[in-house]
């Protein structure tokens, strides 16, 4: 029965204890090891020096034989055969043989039979520690110890996640009329400012009902569409958003007011509270917001229903120009006096502002003397007649002036009373001269 014949080079690492001490090992100390190991009795299997026998004192290790078997580490396996089995020194001093054999299936791998020069390269620690590492951003440094600030991106998600959330719930938002646009096709839109977002809102989802006769053409009803919104830049209006396309700074929305009013209005003038009545009814005072400011009225929203209230109803006294006195986007205490309709769709108002205050105009015209002079300010001139509003607030009308210049809105004037008008509350006469021009 034939016998295999190996070669057993045994590899003498650095931190193994060796009787001959040795550091560096090369071809000559790796001979002398094996002799060693030979003279220890450890018996060489070699198959193509001895046909079935074994190898003994007598036999010898070549420097060839040595070449022969090949590098250790690199678990080489040779054509002719050949098969190497690596020993470990601590197993020799433990008296336990642990033996692995290196084939072509079976590669040496472990790090206790490998090289140091054949390792794999291992990272340096240092190295590690030396690479460049991304700073955290440092927070905001605030003012205040402990304060907390917001950025942009923190404003902006706060306001989609509302936007999301009207549209979802229904819930009415508020905000302020920015821009009208004309689309392509000739139809308007108007944008609102929501928190720093625009919301586009379809002119048919404003609620603007404007009279509209047969003959009127497209572009001239637009055209009067156009110049009541530009009354209205500026104002608060409730919106409900109806959708949200796109994503990121793509985002946008399409809101409808229309569907936000009829909501208010079914909440505050259709449902009954505790009481019996609805939160709006008539001779309440209620804060309303003023959507659009003309020479002789002001237009106000209340809670979904829209109103104008003209001039001789903001105040006892004479107003010419409402647009000195009241701005859009402002609120107003308004009472009302009438609620009629019984549906969302049909509901009308009306309210005016003089009633908050006790009317003592009349009073204070009874008061007046026939050819005194008062002081007064000019607040209109209309085909030659003269408005005044008297000190005290009493209404006054003047036909003639007797200065050479001709009076202006807001001029301070000398009026002398010639007549006292009780059914309309009006004192007539005359300026006789301008005190200050306020041009």
């Amino acid at each position: 029965m034939p016998r295999k014949k190996s070669e057993v080079i045994t590899e003498v690492n650095d931190t193994a204890e060796t009787q001959e001490g040795l550091e560096n090992q090369d071809f000559h100390d790796a001979q002398e090891g094996a002799e060693n190991l030979d003279q220890e009795n450890v018996m060489l299997e070699d198959d193509n020096h001895t046909e079935g026998g074994t190898l003994n004192e007598n036999d010898s290790f070549n420097e060839g034989d040595l070449h022969d078997a090949g590098d250790l580490t690199g678990a080489e396996t040779k054509p002719n055969g050949y098969s190497i089995e690596a020993f470990n020194t601590a197993d020799f001093e433990s008296g336990v043989l642990n033996r692995t054999t290196v084939t072509e299936d079976n590669p040496l791998s472990t790090l206790e039979n490998t090289e140091p020069d054949l390792l794999p390269e291992q990272p340096d620690p240092a190295a590690r520690q030396r690479r460049p590492r991304t700073p955290a951003p440092a927070p905001i440094l605030t003012l205040e110890v402990g304060g907390e600030v917001m950025t942009q991106k923190d404003k902006d998600d706060i306001a989609w996640h509302e936007i999301k959330n009207s549209q979802v719930s229904g819930t009415p938002l508020t905000g302020s009329l920015g821009k009208v646009e004309i689309m392509d096709s000739g139809s308007l839109i108007a944008i609102v400012e929501y928190r720093g977002q625009r919301i586009a809102i379809p002119m048919k989802e404003m609620m603007i009902n404007l009279d509209r006769p047969e003959e009127q053409s497209d572009n001239e009803y637009n055209e009067r569409l156009a110049r009541v919104l530009n009354r209205m830049m500026g104002a608060e209006i409730d919106f409900i958003v109806r959708g949200i396309t796109g994503t990121g700074d793509d985002r946008a929305a399409v809101a409808s007011r229309k569907a936000a009013m009829l909501r208010l209005r079914r909440r505050y003038y259709l449902t009954n509270g505790s009481n019996g009545k609805p939160q709006v009814y008539p001779d309440r005072i209620v804060e309303a917001r003023i959507t659009a400011v003309s020479q002789m009225a002001i237009r106000v929203e209340i809670f979904g229903v829209e109103t104008s209230i003209r001039n001789q109803d903001l105040s006892w006294g004479y107003i010419g120009d409402a647009r000195d006195h009241y701005y859009v986007g402002d609120t107003v205490q308004v009472k009302v006096f009438r609620v009629t309709g019984d549906t969302p769709e049909t509901l009308t108002i009306r309210a005016d502002v003089k009633s908050l205050t006790a009317d003592n105009t009349r009073e204070k015209l009874m008061a007046l003397k026939l050819q005194s002079n008062v002081m007064g300010k000019v607040t209109d001139v209309r085909q030659g007649v003269i408005f005044v509003n008297l000190v005290g607030g009493i209404r006054a009308v003047a036909h003639r002036c007797f200065d050479r210049r001709k009076p202006g809105r807001n001029d301070d004037v000398v009026f002398i009373v010639t007549k006292i008008d009780e059914e309309s509350s009006t004192a007539l006469g005359m300026v006789s001269r301008i005190v200050k021009r306020n041009l």
